[in-house]
C-alpha cells in the first residue's frame, strides 16, 4: 500500500509508508509529480518479474530504485547483490558475473561463485550495463534467455533464478545504432524500462535532500540561512543528488559557524550563478529593477573589495561611505571581506537570488534571510 500526505507545503507529497530502511528516504519521500510517477512505476514492477532497465544521468538515485523494487517484491528475503559494471576492468567482469573454475586463467588457484550464483533466487542489479564488453553482452544474453551459465573455464552448466535490473546512463538505443551493444540484448532488458529524472527536474525536492543530509550532522551545524538554500536550489546539479550530498558535506566540513550562510557555498556554485545572472542583465527586458540594481551593487562592493585586499576601513573610504553602512551593505549581500584578503584564495562574483525563497523555508534547515 502506498498513501499521499501533505507535507509542511501542503504540496502532495508521495511516500512509502512500508519501506522501513529505505537507503534513500528523501528520495523515497518526493514533491515531485515526475518522480511520484518513477515510484509508482517501480512497485509496479516489482509486484511482477519483469526484467527491468533503470535510466537517468549519474547521481540520480538508479540503485535506490533497484533496491527499492527489490525490497516490494516476492524476493526481498533473498540476496540483492549489485554488481558496476563500468567498475571492472575488461575481462574481470565475465568472471565477477558467472564465477571461474580453479586453473581457469592465471591466478585462479580455486573455485570461486559469480554473483549470479550469490544473488541464488533473489535480485542481480547490474548497474553501467553499457560498459559490458561484446563477450559478457552475449553471456548476458544467454542468461536471459535460457536461464543458465558456465562458470569461466568450466563445463557444468547451472540455472540462475535471479531476476535482472539493469542500470546505466548513456543512451543505450544509440550504443545499439553504433554498433557497440547488442540490439537483441537491449530488447531483453528494456522489457518494463524506468526513466529517473535529473535533480535539475525536481528541484521541489532539493529542500527535503538539504534536511536529509543535514540531519544526521546536527552535533555540527544547526541551521541554514535562506540565501544559501536559494542558491543551492538555483543550481542545475549536473551530478544530481551525489553531487549536492558531497556539495553539503563540504560545507559542514568548512563551515566558520554552526550556521550555514551564503558564504559558506561553493564559489563554482555562487559563480555559476553569477554567469546566469550576468546573461540576464544583458537582457533587461528579463529582469526586474531590483534585481538590475543588486547586480550592480554586488558586482561595485566586489571590485572594490579586491582593489583594497578586504580591508574595509579602505574601502570604505575610496567609495564614500561609512564602515557601518557599508558592513550593512556587505551583510545584505552576503559578502565576506574576509575572503578577499590576501591567502583566503581567489573571490569572484557571487550571485544572491531576491525572489527565491519559497518551499525552502519550511524546515529547520532555513531559518529566513539573513539580517
Amino acid at each position: 500500500m502506498t498513501r499521499y500526505e501533505l507535507s509542511p507545503t501542503h504540496t502532495p507529497r508521495y511516500v512509502d509508508p512500508e519501506d522501513r530502511q529505505p537507503t534513500h528516504p528523501a528520495l523515497l519521500a518526493t514533491d515531485s509529480v515526475a518522480m511520484r510517477h518513477v515510484l509508482e512505476r517501480a512497485l509496479s514492477i516489482a509486484a511482477s518479474e519483469a526484467t527491468t532497465l533503470i535510466t537517468g544521468e549519474s547521481g540520480t538515485g538508479k540503485g535506490v530504485i533497484a533496491r527499492l523494487i527489490h525490497r516490494r517484491s516476492a524476493r526481498a528475503r533473498s540476496p540483492f547483490v549489485s554488481v558496476n559494471c563500468a567498475g571492472l576492468p575488461e575481462g574481470v567482469l565475465e568472471s565477477e558475473l558467472f564465477g571461474h573454475e580453479r586453473g581457469a586463467f592465471t591466478g585462479a588457484l580455486r573455485q570461486r561463485p559469480g554473483r549470479f550464483e550469490q544473488a541464488r533466487d533473489g535480485t542481480i542489479f547490474l548497474d553501467e550495463i553499457g560498459s559490458a564488453d561484446a563477450r559478457v553482452q552475449q553471456r548476458l544474453l544467454r542468461v536471459l534467455q535460457e536461464r543458465c551459465f558456465e562458470r569461466v573455464g568450466g563445463t557444468q552448466t547451472l540455472v540462475s533464478e535471479a531476476r535482472v535490473v539493469a542500470a546505466t546512463n548513456v543512451d543505450l538505443q544509440a550504443e545499439v545504432e553504433a554498433g557497440r551493444f547488442r540490439e537483441d540484448l537491449y530488447y531483453r532488458l528494456h522489457v518494463v524500462p524506468v526513466e529517473i529524472p535529473p535533480l535539475r527536474e525536481r528541484r521541489e525536492d532539493i529542500p527535503h535532500l538539504i534536511d536529509h543530509f543535514l540531519r544526521p550532522r546536527v552535533d555540527r551545524i544547526d541551521a541554514m540561512s535562506a540565501d544559501a538554500a536559494a542558491c543551492l536550489a538555483d543550481y542545475p546539479w549536473p551530478g544530481n543528488i551525489r553531487e549536492l550530498e558531497n556539495t553539503l558535506e563540504r560545507m559542514v566540513v568548512l563551515a566558520r559557524s554552526r550556521r550555514l550562510g551564503l558564504g559558506d557555498v561553493p564559489d563554482e556554485i555562487q559563480n555559476w550563478r553569477a554567469g546566469e545572472r550576468a546573461e540576464r542583465i544583458a537582457d533587461l527586458g528579463s529582469v526586474t529593477y531590483r534585481e538590475a540594481r543588486e547586480w550592480f551593487d554586488r558586482q561595485f562592493m566586489q571590485r572594490a573589495l579586491r582593489r583594497h585586499q578586504g580591508v574595509v576601513t579602505h574601502v570604505a573610504d575610496a567609495i564614500g561611505m561609512s564602515r557601518k553602512n557599508l558592513y550593512c551593505r556587505l551583510t545584505r549581500l552576503g559578502i565576506d571581506p574576509a575572503r578577499f584578503r590576501p591567502g583566503h584564495g581567489r573571490i569572484d562574483a557571487r550571485m544572491d537570488h531576491p525572489t527565491l525563497n519559497d518551499g525552502v523555508g519550511h524546515d529547520r534547515w532555513n531559518e529566513g534571510p539573513t539580517s
